[in-house]
């Protein structure tokens, strides 16, 4: 099966769809299709928003500043330690240097200070980090002190990590997150011990701050009563990115008191379309094109839709066909939406099944940040009569895949459709991640031919990021590529492979896609909704889970991926406080992973990018000049 995409590129020098639609600077959807086999695993299932909290030992403080009589400013926090041993504190402010942090701990405990900038992804920003030894637990009285000025200081934090192990998990119950509707958010602590006196959740939207009280009692998205799980209901009216701050006091299973809040960021969208069922379909070239109706509520013009397809085996038992998902723009049908979807009908000779056939587990996205518009379980299908299929075990071809249609090879001398034979034009494409300043990868690393993608300061969703790929490829005339991808480049580089025809499919080489230090399962900074270029939703770790619900099988083991930490110190003495180790100052090793790709290893003595403890692991010379050498061009 990971093999199946190659064919379709291998020894071909000419293109026929791909080459017409080119200088109309847009890739093509496919109509991408997936096995029963990744239904059955529940690889392109939406997972369980339980399942990818955003979890933190840490807590998070905001700053009150008062005028004190020393004409200082002046900010006291009361923070319970839980556990004696070293407790990290920090202080984060655009002026946090010119802060000082006074901590009253009733011991003679060793303090060390260290400040330095916040990192790339908070220019201006300064953290001054305090690592206090030997610490003793308890209630500790911390003060803040800013110099003598008119106004009172910028913004700031105070970031506190003790030396327990107790986490604070939280998570948005819902991938369907649209405005005037309910949405529950839900945590717990990780001891089953622990008491807790109060938990709360700050929301901050469009419209304001709110605080609101998290229950356990059944009836606020929190499970069973006293099942230890609280929760609370928000709504909000507008749409826009709302960031909610959980925090949880109580006492540990040993009596101590603690303190911990947990980040979640997450988009909130406009209600768009209504499905209004049943679908239809209609045979038409080896093939049942499926329209899916809905309602229009909104002016959208392009919609991420998927749906499993099931049917009935000889006995009448109802079994997955294939998964089937597409980008779509709707066409008007009667006042109502088609969204349309093309069931090659080999899937039905591949697992001997047969009409009826029914849509399960229908999902309309947001093809930005793949926020669900609608969700339907079980669609029925009005569908001709279909022909009986093969007695079951047909090979699974990459134009059942990938709707190869599309991408027709034209054989020399064959040109169809009145279009001319183009060579092939290879490249490897080199390209960098987030907010990203400029090219990070040595040029001296990486052959000819190549090309630099360039998208400095910028901050893209996957797909945004992935079509600026096809672009970049269309307008430097490449007809052929692979990639080298750095941090969000890799998983931008896997959606184009994923979702649109494009140069990418035509790489010859042993390894079409290879990424350093990608977020494939998110990073918790991205709940912290500060990084520079703004908040990016494919990267939060339960963004990121709904964005590889729609990864298939066939496409993640076209990518080859290595993780990386420090050796040492902590690579970045800031986002120390949200990651677990082994992580590299931004890309956990565990967050890193693809599943069903192909993992290359872990390196330590690297870090996410400049500025930090260790090199930035693109400047490994050596695994780039293996990366040189295995690329796909």
């Amino acid at each position: 099966m990971r093999r199946a995409l190659r064919s379709i590129g291998l020894g071909s020098l000419w293109l026929t769809a791909l080459v017409a639609s080119a200088t109309a600077q847009s890739p093509e959807p496919r109509q991408v299709a997936a096995p029963a086999s990744d239904i059955l695993s529940g690889l392109v299932r939406l997972p369980d928003p339980a399942s990818t909290p955003s979890v933190s030992r840490a807590a998070i403080v905001p700053l009150d500043f008062t005028r004190a009589r020393d004409l200082w400013w002046s900010a006291e926090v009361e923070l319970p330690i839980d556990r004696a041993g070293d407790v990290a504190l920090a202080l984060l402010s655009p002026d946090a240097g010119a802060w000082t942090l006074h901590v009253a701990t009733g011991s003679n405990a060793s303090i060390e200070r260290r400040v330095a900038p916040a990192g790339d992804d908070m220019p201006g920003w300064v953290v001054a980090r305090y690592d206090v030894r030997n610490a003793p637990a308890g209630r500790w009285t911390l003060q803040v002190k800013a110099p003598n000025s008119p106004r009172p200081p910028a913004n700031g934090w105070l970031l506190a990590r003790t030396a327990s192990d107790l986490e604070l998990a939280a998570h948005v119950t819902t991938q369907r997150l649209l405005a005037d509707e309910p949405i529950g958010i839900s945590a717990r602590v990780s001891d089953e011990r622990a008491h807790v006196d109060r938990m709360r959740v700050i929301v901050e939207t469009t419209a304001g701050t709110t605080t609101i009280a998290m229950l356990d009692d059944g009836e606020h998205a929190d499970g069973a009563r006293a099942d230890g799980v609280f929760g609370a209901w928000i709504q909000t009216s507008t749409p826009g990115d709302v960031r909610a701050r959980v925090e949880c006091t109580g006492s540990a299973g040993d009596g101590a008191a603690f303190l911990r809040t947990a980040q979640l960021t997450f988009p909130v969208l406009e209600r768009a379309l209504a499905i209004t069922g049943p679908a239809s379909g209609q045979l038409t070239d080896g093939r049942l094109r499926i329209e899916i109706r809905a309602l229009p509520l909104s002016q959208r013009a392009n919609f991420h839709v998927s749906a499993e397809v099931w049917g009935r085996t000889q006995g009448g038992t109802r079994v997955p066909v294939c998964w089937l998902s597409r980008q779509v723009q709707p066409a008007q049908r009667d006042g109502e939406w088609a969204l349309p979807l093309d069931l090659d009908l080999r899937w039905l000779d591949v697992t001997a099944a047969h009409a009826p056939l029914e849509l399960r587990q229908v999902r309309v996205q947001d093809p930005d940040t793949e926020t669900v518009l609608e969700f339907v379980e079980q669609l029925a299908l009005d569908a001709p009569v279909l022909r009986s299929p093969a007695p079951g075990g047909g090979s699974i071809t990459s134009e059942m895949l990938t709707g190869g249609t599309a991408l027709t090879l034209a054989a020399p001398g064959h040109a169809p459709l009145g279009v001319q034979p183009k060579p092939r034009v290879p490249s490897l494409m080199l390209v960098h991640g987030y907010c990203s300043g400029g090219s990070v990868w040595p040029a001296a690393d990486f052959t000819q031919p190549k090309t630099v993608f360039l998208d400095p300061n910028q901050n893209r969703t996957h797909n945004q990021f992935a079509l600026l790929m096809y672009q970049a490829a269309v307008a430097a005339g490449i007809r052929s590529f692979g990639v080298v991808a750095h941090s969000q480049g890799g998983a931008a580089a896997l959606h184009l492979l994923t979702y649109y025809h494009s140069p990418l499919d035509f790489s010859v080489g042993a390894r079409r896609i290879q990424s350093v230090a990608t977020p494939y399962q998110g990073t918790p900074l991205a709940s912290l909704g500060s990084f520079a270029c703004g908040v990016n939703n494919d990267m939060t770790p339960a963004g990121s889970a709904t964005w590889l619900a729609g990864i298939p099988s066939w496409a993640r083991a076209e990518v080859y991926f290595w993780t990386t930490s420090n050796s040492g110190s902590a690579c970045q003495f800031l986002t120390d406080f949200f990651l677990t180790n082994p992580e590299d100052g931004t890309v956990e090793q565990f967050r890193g992973q693809l599943p069903g790709g192909n993992g290359m290893g872990h390196v330590t003595g690297w870090c996410h990018t400049t500025g930090m403890s260790n090199p930035a692991n693109y400047t490994d010379h050596a695994r780039n000049l293996s990366m040189d050498a295995a690329a796909a061009r």
